[in-house]
């Protein structure tokens, strides 16, 4: 077997080494994008949860709760009890900050960026309980920092040895946080040197005193999280007993523990980039069956010998599976290494994303994981070994006698078109009964199956398509392009069973650019549409690093006053949001004035108007929720849901439900003297203001600056700029799947170059005939590239077909039963006209090769017969 391995399928790949190429350039594509995805994605969770235990130090157990942390009365609780070997309190928050001493910021007026533009991790610990911690003392018991100096400045932080280095910092430099949009000058007092830390948040952590991070950052009294080091026979124990003193919205949890919400709060986002990665590996494999089937066609004589003098069926059906598991094994080997290269680029878009949707850590440094390249390796061989096995089984059952008396270029058996057609329409009902059962009973995965199926049913349908379409075509080619259009119509027709496959492989790559183009311009014009509705104050004003630090920021309460007086102003809503969690699900609780939104907001609910809801919610002390809190939740207009409150559990009627796409975590909304009263949180986050009728917006903007004072740092957004940035983010989210797109078309050009080299090379002796007939070089060119258009042609109509189809499964079904957005699809032809055009001209440039190898045959050499 060995020796007719290495003389039969090795000197065939090896001579055939064009196609050989092109079918593992195309799996090489396919597996490199799940690598990067997977690597991307691993890379993004793997640096959170290095933060996460890094910060921990040594700690087993973890007390925290949400934006506005808790009581700091619990710590001396907690470190008395049974079981706690070590517990130290924590106040942590993410700043804006620079290197150097405080200078002023122009950006307030000119526009220009601010000079705060480096994101740290502010840690603020207690020194005397750090030590069983291994935090600020390495674990060589080395002094990372002048203990006596640290407690000795209050304005004293320590910084890793990565951020010092990146930014040159000694021991006596400035380093100057933003604090709610105030300049702190801090003094470097030392340098961390734990390894750990060196990669947490990109090495950007920096220590201060806990008393300092709770007078700069408003938490005095409050703690962010308390690390415990507990005896771990009695650690499960202790779990339970510190949850039954907490105060509601306290949650104890490992390290571990916290990594694993913060993957289930990613979840719905890393499984659809998954899901996406996986098309182009799906078109790769109908690469791997064209290119066997071909080889199976164009060697049938001889694989014919070998079953005559011996090779049973198992063996040639062996030799053929070889075939395609060395041409996946090979193309699996250079994407893995392609993926590798391009992980990194994929990195950058997936951490913006985490970082602009859900808050997660900024992830800078590419984590090499195992586990991902084995499930590529298994997916590459396992795609290329089922592609292979029709051909394979094909083979096997010919009977020798019949090829070796047909010859080497009869088309291996006729397509029964009329079965492949009932099957695909069965597949199609199957994805339309799928969708609705996912939709019914709430079950996310049901939508990729449903989607698999559609795919899978239009791909079935590829065949019966292509021959209506060539028996469409033909007669208009013929009258317009000549005998030769006729000729490479009659051509698609003959080769069916091979040309009806590259049909399909393009018919997948256009079904996925038409669906996520419809879908994604659907999602954008909804949420345009959502902001110019909903978002209608002029100006927002809120202080500088306030999208960084979150609940961390506030406005001084003297501040919003002024802004109240400020001549122009006719109305201010004033913002406050925690984040808690809900059912386990990670929620928003934000106060607004609900009497300035009723007068002057158009928030959009799903049932009933704006003034008429929020009156209500006015009278009743209710709450309004979003959306997709109302869709996790299962929460409607009437109901009451019970919120985790500093002061215990609060149940609060649901007034009604809006839309909004800020955060598919959901959000429940409170007036803002409810939200005062329930949270014991009088303060200010950002500011939304209407102006007066007339009013000058740049003069209001310049009043407010001027009431900020010198020192506090302000962002003051026009309506029209706020709109843009919204936008601006929704794009970069979406950056990543127009790459995917453009490989999953790439991969199907590979195919039609590969097809249709090999049929020319089959068609010898015909184009040979018609050379020695007085066919011209430009007719044989003309020829081959009308059957490349046509096929691209085909594939492009029925994958705008199958576009459409999964747009409307991706936004009604998929997207909302992950997120439980409402995204009004907009169809637009335009979109499907660009991708049959771009099909159409990818198959023709992907024809061009094929068609210059026709045409350069010589007549005598096409006409030789083995």
């Amino acid at each position: 077997m060995n020796a007719v391995w290495r003389w039969v399928s090795l000197r065939h790949l090896r001579d055939e080494w064009p196609r050989t190429l092109l079918t593992v350039a195309g799996v090489a594509l396919g597996v490199s994008v799940f690598v990067s995805i997977r690597l991307a994605s691993h890379s993004a969770l793997a640096s959170f949860s290095d933060t996460v235990d890094a910060v921990a130090g040594r700690a087993n157990l973890q007390v925290s709760a949400g934006t506005e942390g808790f009581d700091e009365r619990l710590y001396p609780i907690v470190r008395s009890l049974p079981g706690v070997r070590a517990a130290a309190p924590i106040v942590e928050c993410v700043a804006l900050a620079r290197p150097g001493a405080p200078v002023p910021d122009r950006a307030r007026v000119s526009g220009e960026p601010s000079p705060y533009d480096e994101t740290l991790w502010v840690i603020g610990v207690d020194v005397f309980n750090e030590a069983p911690l291994a935090r600020v003392i390495d674990r060589d018991h080395r002094m990372a920092l002048r203990l006596s100096e640290f407690l000795r400045d209050p304005r004293a932080v320590v910084v890793t040895r990565t951020l010092a280095a990146r930014y040159r910092l000694a021991v006596g430099d400035s380093l100057t946080l933003l604090a709610s949009g105030r300049p702190v000058a801090f003094t470097v007092r030392g340098i961390l040197e734990t390894d750990e830390l060196q990669h947490a948040f990109a090495g950007n952590v920096v220590m201060v005193d806990i008393a300092t991070a709770q007078e700069v950052f408003g938490r005095v009294g409050r703690l962010d999280r308390i690390d415990v080091i507990a005896d771990p026979a009695a650690r499960d124990a202790l779990r339970a007993r510190i949850a039954s003193l907490a105060p509601p919205g306290v949650e104890v949890d490992t390290p571990a523990g916290r990594t694993r919400q913060v993957e289930n709060l990613v979840r719905a986002f890393d499984l659809n980039l998954t899901a996406l990665s996986f098309i182009a590996l799906f078109v790769a494999s109908y690469l791997i069956f064209n290119a066997v089937s071909i080889s199976v066609v164009r060697r049938r004589r001889e694989l014919g010998i070998l079953r005559a003098i011996g090779l049973s069926r198992a063996r040639l059906t062996g030799l053929i599976l070889g075939e395609g598991v060395v041409l996946g094994a090979a193309g699996t080997a250079l994407g893995l290494a392609l993926g590798t290269l391009w992980a990194r680029a994929t990195l950058l878009a997936v951490s913006r994303t985490l970082t602009d949707l859900y808050q997660i850590a900024h992830a800078a440094t590419l984590r090499l994981d195992v586990a991902t390249y084995v499930i590529a390796g298994g997916l590459g061989v396992v795609v290329a070994a089922l592609a292979a096995a029709a051909p394979a089984w094909e083979a096997a059952r010919t009977p020798p006698a019949e090829v070796m008396r047909q010859g080497a270029w009869i088309e291996v058996g006729r397509l029964r078109l009329a079965r492949w057609t009932a099957a695909g329409l069965v597949l199609l009902c199957a994805a339309a009964l799928t969708a609705l059962w996912t939709v019914a009973e709430r079950r996310p995965l049901g939508g990729f199956a449903a989607a698999f199926l559609l795919l899978a049913g239009f791909s079935l349908l590829a065949p019966g398509f292509a021959r209506a379409g060539e028996a469409l075509a033909a007669p208009v080619l013929a009258r317009v392009v000549g005998v030769e259009g006729w000729l490479g119509a009659r051509y698609l027709r003959e080769a069916l069973a091979r040309t009806s496959v590259v049909v399909a492989a393009l018919m997948v790559a256009v079904g996925m650019l038409v669906g996520l183009t419809v879908m994604v311009r659907s999602f954008r014009s909804t949420v345009d549409t959502w902001i110019t509705q909903s978002v209608r104050g002029d100006l927002y004003v809120e202080p500088v690093g306030m999208r960084v630090s979150g609940g961390v920021a506030s406005l001084p309460e003297p501040f919003v006053t002024a802004v109240r007086q400020v001549p122009g102003v006719l109305a201010v809503d004033s913002y406050r949001g925690v984040r808690i969690r809900h059912d386990g699900r990670p929620t928003f609780v934000a106060g607004i004035d609900f009497a300035v939104q009723r007068r002057h907001g158009r928030l959009t609910f799903v049932s009933g108007e704006n003034p008429d809801v929020l009156g209500q919610a006015l009278a009743q002390d209710a709450a309004i929720v979003t959306e997709s809190f109302a869709h996790h939740h299962r929460v409607a207009a009437g109901d009451t849901i019970a919120l985790a409150t500093p002061s215990g559990l609060a149940r609060v009627p649901v007034a009604g439900v809006f839309y909004d796409y800020s955060t598919d975590a959901g959000a429940v909304v409170l007036d803002r003297s409810r939200f005062a009263e329930l949270w014991n949180d009088r303060r200010t986050e950002s500011l939304a203001l209407y102006l007066a009728p007339g009013a000058d917006a740049d003069q209001v903007r310049r009043r407010i600056v001027a009431a900020a004072g010198t020192e506090l740092l302000l962002r003051v957004t026009p309506n029209r700029a706020l709109r843009e940035r919204v936008l601006t983010v929704f794009d970069q989210t979406f950056q990543i799947t127009y790459a995917l797109q453009a490989i999953a078309v790439l991969v199907a050009m590979l195919g039609v170059v590969s097809t249709l080299t090999a049929l020319i090379l089959q068609r010898g002796a015909e184009i040979g005939v018609l050379r020695a007939t007085g066919a011209l070089r430009r007719q044989i060119h003309r020829m081959v590239l009308v059957e490349s258009g046509l096929i691209g042609l085909l594939g492009g109509v029925l994958g705008g077909a199958c576009g459409l189809a999964l747009a409307v499964l991706l936004a009604h079904v998929i997207n909302r039963q992950f997120f439980g957005w409402t995204i009004r699809l907009v169809i637009e032809p335009g979109v499907v006209f660009q991708a049959v055009a771009l099909a159409f001209g990818a198959a023709l440039i992907a024809g061009l090769w094929p068609a210059r190898l026709a045409a350069g045959r010589e007549p005598a050499e096409a006409m030789r017969v083995e």
